[in-house]
C-alpha cells in the first residue's frame, strides 16, 4: 500500500534542516520505507499569480461576459470572464499566457494563449477552482470564479504573487511512499518522522499529546468565538456510556463527548495537507478525523450525538455483532444489509456504523452539529477484513484496521483530535472518556543473543551501536554480556514478533548497501514434474510462433466469468477474496486472456497472445463425459488471436494446435464440431480428442462475447488441456525412413452434408488401409453444380509401400474401399 507524504508536511515532525526531497528519499528508500516517486506540487500553478479586479465593464457583444481589467503586480491586463460573481477590488487567480488550466473544469489541461473572444481581446483568464484543480477544496457553482478572499480569509494578498507562493505550495513535494503491510505506524505522519529521525540522525519534533492533560483543560473557543456548552440542547451532562459484547473484536474502544461545537469548512492549511494525501476536504469535524488518521495511523469517527437513539442511560454505544434484518445507510450513500458476522456500533436502538469500515449517515454530522461523540477503538483484523469483503465496502480506515493496529494508538489520537477540534471549532469536552478495554497493556519483549545477531546479519556491529539504533527507534533496551532483551514501543507491537525482528532493525539501520556482496553457490534447482517440463516445450513452441506472453491472476471477477459466459456459481469461490475483483478462481484462462486482449486492443492492431498456467474446476458431475479425466486443477495453455473482421483468426489457432500436436507426436486426433456452447461460434468452433480425450477447444469466439468484453475485430482461440495432451505425448522421435519406392498420387472429390468435418473424412480414410501414406485437404467448394446444403471437399491422397512399387490395380483397389467406406459414412457422393 502507497501513501502520499506533503515534505512540508513531513518537516512538522522531524528536524529536516539542510535535507533535501531527493536526499530524504534516498536515505528513507535504503533503510526504511522506499519512495517510489517525488511530485512537486506547484508545477501546475506555474505562471498563474494573484490579481485584483480594478474596473468591470459590460461586453458589447455577448451579455453573459464581461470585460475585466486585473492589476497582477507587474501590470494592469484586460481580460474577458463570464463568472457571475465578479466584483471589483475582489482577489483572484490569474492564469496568465502560458498557464495550463483544465477548460472549465472539462477535458485535459490547455495552455493559455491570447484569444479574441467574441470580437474583444483577451490577456488570460481569471479562474474557477475547478479550473487550476482546486473544486474539491473550494466546491463553487457554475461559472462562479474563485474568490481568494473568501477562500484565504487570513490570508495577506499582494497583487502578482505567484498563487503556489500564496498556497503555500511552493517548493512542495509529495513523495509516494510504499509501505508494507506489516508496518501500519508508518502509513502515518508521525511513524514516518519516527523514522526519519532515525535513518537521518536527526530530531524528532512531534510531542505526543496527553489525553489526561487536555481533559482538564478548559477549552479556549474557536476564531474568537466562545464555547457555550449551554447552547446543546441535550440535558445530560456525563459521558457516553459504552458496552463492548465481545472484547475479542473489540480489544479497545475509546468514546468523548463534546457539545458547543460550530461545524464549519476547514482553513486552508488542514484542506491543503488533506488533498496532498488524496484525501477530499468536507467539513472541520470530519476533516479532523481524517487529518488524526493521515497524522497517527489511528482511524476514527465522529458522531452527531443529537442524531442517536438514547437509551436509560443516555447517550448509548453499543459494540456487537448485526443483528437478523438489521440494515445500515453508510456515509457513501449505499444501503447495506448486515449479518450476524458484521460487527456494529449501535446505539440504543440500531447501528450507527460498520466497525472499522465506514460509519452511517443517518448519525453524520453537518453543518448544524453542536454536540458530537468521538471514537477510537482497535478492532480485530480479521473481522474487519471479512465484514468489509462481505459488504463490498472499503474504506482508508478499514485498509488500516485490517493490518492490525496497537491498542495504544486511541488514546494519542483521541487527544489530538479533542486540540484540534478546539481550535477549529471551539466546544467543550463533557464528562471523562468512556474507556473500555479487554485488558492492562503490557508491553512485548524479545530477547536475542548478540552473536547470533551478527551471525544473521553478516558482519559484527559493536553492541554499543545496536544499543543506540534500538533505542532510538523506540525500543527499550536492556543487555549483558551475550544477549539484548527489548522491549517494543506500543506503535511497533504488531509487526515485532520475536528477536528475529529485532535483527532487521538494526540491519536496515545499519544499511544492507553496507553488508558484503556474496555469490550464491550450489546448483540452481527446479521442481522435476514432468508437465513444468512439457509446459516449457509449449511456450517455446508458441513464442517461436509470434505469440506473446501473457501472465495473469489466477483469481477472476464475477463480472468477468460473467461476461464470457461462465456461471459464477460453478467456481470455486475463495472464502476471503482480498478484493471483488479476485473472488474466484478460473475454471479458464480465456475470460482474462479477453480482458487483456480488451485492455491492449488500442495499442495494436492484431495482437497473438498465449497463456500456460492451471486453471481450477468445480466438478459437481454436471459438466459432459469429456470433462470426467481432468483433476479439480489442471494445466491450461490458451492462444488468441484478435485480428480484422475480414480475417478468420481461429484458422491460426487451429494450425497452432495441428502444429503443437505434430511437434510433441500426437496421432490420430480426431475432430468434433461445437453446436451448444456460449463462449464459441457455433459454425466456426471445433473440439480435438484423442479416443474419448479431449485435448483442445479451438474456433472463434462468439461475436456477442466479443463485444461484451469491447473488442472490436473478430477473436480466435485454441484452448488446449495440456494435463491430457501431455499422457499422449512422445518425448522422443522414432526415425522411419523414406520408401525406396516412388509413391502413387491420385485425387479425391466427395460431396457430403455441409456440416461434415473434413476432420473426420482424414480419419476415416487413414483407418482404412496401411498403404495410405498422407492425406492433404486443398480446397472446400459450395455453390453451383453442388447440391443445397453439401459442399465439396477435394483431397490430395498418397499411397506408398516400403516394400515395392504399387500398382494401379493395388491403388484402384484401396480407392474403391476409400470410396465405398465415405459413401457408408458420411453417404459421400464421388464427383
Amino acid at each position: 500500500m502507497n501513501s502520499l507524504v506533503s515534505y512540508n508536511w513531513l518537516k512538522e515532525y522531524v528536524d529536516l534542516k539542510d535535507v533535501t526531497p531527493d536526499d530524504l528519499a534516498k536515505q528513507m528508500s535504503l533503510c526504511g520505507p522506499a519512495v517510489e516517486k517525488i511530485i512537486p506540487r506547484d508545477v501546475d500553478f506555474e505562471k498563474i499569480v494573484v490579481g485584483q479586479i480594478t474596473s468591470i465593464k459590460p461586453h458589447p457583444n455577448a451579455d453573459k461576459l464581461r470585460l475585466v481589467t486585473v492589476d497582477i503586480g507587474t501590470r494592469t491586463i484586460d481580460l474577458v470572464c463570464g463568472g457571475i460573481n465578479l466584483k471589483e477590488k475582489q482577489w483572484v487567480p490569474v492564469a496568465q499566457i502560458g498557464a495550463r488550466v483544465r477548460w472549465h473544469g472539462q477535458g485535459d489541461l490547455i495552455t493559455m494563449e491570447a484569444a479574441e473572444i467574441r470580437g474583444v481581446k483577451s490577456e488570460g483568464m481569471i479562474c474557477a477552482a475547478d479550473e487550476i484543480g482546486l473544486a474539491e477544496a473550494f466546491p463553487h457553482a457554475e461559472r462562479e470564479i474563485l474568490d481568494l478572499g473568501i477562500a484565504l480569509p487570513k490570508m495577506k494578498l499582494h497583487a502578482g504573487t505567484p498563487l503556489a507562493d500564496v498556497l503555500e505550495l511552493a517548493g512542495d513535494v509529495i513523495m509516494d511512499i510504499e509501505v508494507t503491510s506489516n508496518r501500519v505506524d508508518a502509513f502515518g505522519m508521525v511513524g514516518l518522522a519516527r523514522e526519519a529521525s532515525v535513518i537521518l540522525n536527526k530530531k524528532l519534533l512531534w510531542k505526543e499529546p496527553s489525553l489526561e492533560k487536555i481533559l482538564v483543560t478548559k477549552s479556549r473557543g474557536h476564531e474568537g468565538t466562545k464555547s457555550d456548552p449551554a447552547h446543546s440542547p441535550l440535558t445530560t451532562h456525563h459521558s457516553p456510556s459504552v458496552t463492548v459484547h465481545d472484547n475479542t473484536l473489540c480489544p479497545r474502544y475509546l468514546a468523548v463527548r463534546m457539545t458547543g461545537v460550530k461545524n464549519k469548512p476547514s482553513p486552508w492549511w488542514m484542506k491543503q495537507r488533506l488533498l496532498s494525501a488524496g484525501i477530499r476536504p468536507i467539513s472541520a469535524l470530519v476533516d479532523i478525523t481524517n487529518y488524526v488518521l493521515l497524522e497517527c495511523a489511528q482511524p476514527m469517527h465522529v458522531f452527531d450525538e443529537t442524531k442517536m437513539t438514547k437509551g436509560s442511560h443516555g447517550t448509548e454505544i453499543h459494540i456487537r455483532l448485526a443483528r437478523e434484518g438489521e440494515k445500515i445507510k453508510a456515509l457513501d450513500g449505499k444501503t447495506y444489509d448486515l449479518d450476524d458476522q458484521s460487527l456494529v456500533i449501535a446505539d440504543a436502538e440500531r447501528p450507527v456504523a460498520v466497525a472499522g469500515v465506514m460509519g452511517g449517515e443517518d448519525t453524520g454530522v453537518d453543518e448544524a452539529t453542536t454536540d458530537i461523540v468521538f471514537e477510537a477503538a482497535t478492532f480485530d483484523a480479521v473481522s474487519v477484513r471479512r465484514t468489509a469483503r462481505r459488504l463490498n465496502l472499503y474504506s482508508d480506515s478499514q485498509l488500516r484496521f485490517e493490518k492490525g493496529l496497537s491498542t495504544e494508538s486511541v488514546v494519542p489520537a483521541m487527544a489530538r483530535a479533542i486540540e484540534l477540534t478546539r481550535k477549529l471549532c471551539g466546544g467543550t469536552v463533557v464528562g471523562p472518556e468512556a474507556d473500555v478495554r479487554a485488558s492492562e497493556y503490557k508491553p512485548l519483549s524479545f530477547s536475542i543473543g548478540i552473536d547470533e545477531m551478527n551471525k544473521l546479519i553478516g558482519i559484527p556491529v559493536k553492541t554499543t551501536e545496536i544499543v543506540s539504533i534500538l533505542k532510538r527507534l523506540g525500543f527499550g533496551v536492556k543487555k549483558d554480556a551475550k544477549k539484548i532483551t527489548a522491549e517494543v514501543p506500543w506503535w511497533r507491537d504488531k509487526d515485532i514478533e520475536s528477536g528475529r525482528d529485532l535483527v532487521e532493525e538494526v540491519a536496515r539501520m545499519v544499511g544492507y548497501g553496507a553488508l558484503p556482496p556474496t555469490l550464491p553457490f550450489g546448483l540452481a534447482t527446479r521442481a522435476s514434474d514432468a508437465i513444468i517440463a512439457w509446459e516449457d516445450k509449449v511456450r517455446d513452441l508458441a513464442s517461436a510462433s509470434g505469440y506473446t506472453e501473457l501472465y495473469g491472476y489466477s483469481f477472476v471477477s464475477k463480472g468477468m466469468l460473467e461476461k464470457a459466459g461462465f456461471d459464477a456459481s460453478r467456481a470455486l469461490r475463495i472464502e476471503n477474496p482480498l478484493t471483488a475483483d479476485l473472488e474466484y478462481m478460473r475454471p479458464s484462462l480465456l475470460p482474462s486472456i479477453l480482458d487483456a486482449i480488451a485492455k491492449n486492443s488500442e495499442r495494436e492492431d492484431g495482437m497473438h497472445v498465449f497463456e500456460c498456467a492451471n486453471v481450477y474446476l468445480h466438478k459437481d458431475g454436471t459438466q459432459g463425459k469429456e470433462w470426467k479425466d481432468l483433476p479439480n486443477e489442471f494445466s491450461e495453455c490458451v492462444v488468441a488471436i484478435r485480428s480484422q473482421e475480414t480475417e478468420e483468426p481461429w484458422r491460426e489457432a487451429k494450425g497452432f494446435v495441428e502444429l503443437l500436436v505434430d511437434k510433441l507426436g500426437v496421432s490420430d486426433v480426431r475432430w468434433a464440431r461445437i453446436t451448444s456452447d456460449s463462449l464459441w461460434h457455433p459454425g466456426r468452433s471445433i473440439q480435438a480428442f484423442v479416443g474419448d480425450h479431449l485435448i483442445a477447444t479451438i474456433g472463434e469466439i462468439a461475436p456477442d462475447v466479443v463485444e461484451t468484453f469491447g473488442i472490436k475485430g473478430r477473436v480466435g482461440a485454441a484452448a488446449i488441456y495440456l494435463q491430457q495432451l501431455v499422457t499422449m505425448a512422445s518425448p522422443s522421435k522414432t526415425y522411419i525412413p523414406p520408401s525406396a519406392f516412388p509413391a502413387s498420387k491420385r485425387d479425391l472429390a466427395i460431396i457430403v452434408d455441409r456440416n461434415t468435418a473434413y476432420g473426420n473424412v482424414m480419419h476415416a480414410i487413414r483407418g482404412i488401409d496401411a498403404l495410405v501414406q498422407d492425406i492433404a485437404w486443398f480446397d472446400t467448394y459450395e455453390g453451383k453444380g453442388v447440391p443445397d446444403g453439401k459442399k465439396s471437399l477435394a483431397i490430395h491422397l498418397t499411397f506408398s509401400s516400403p516394400e515395392k512399387t504399387l500398382t494401379t490395380e493395388e491403388v484402384d483397389a484401396i480407392m474403391e474401399k476409400i470410396t465405398l467406406a465415405l459413401k457408408e459414412k458420411f453417404e459421400a457422393e464421388i464427383r
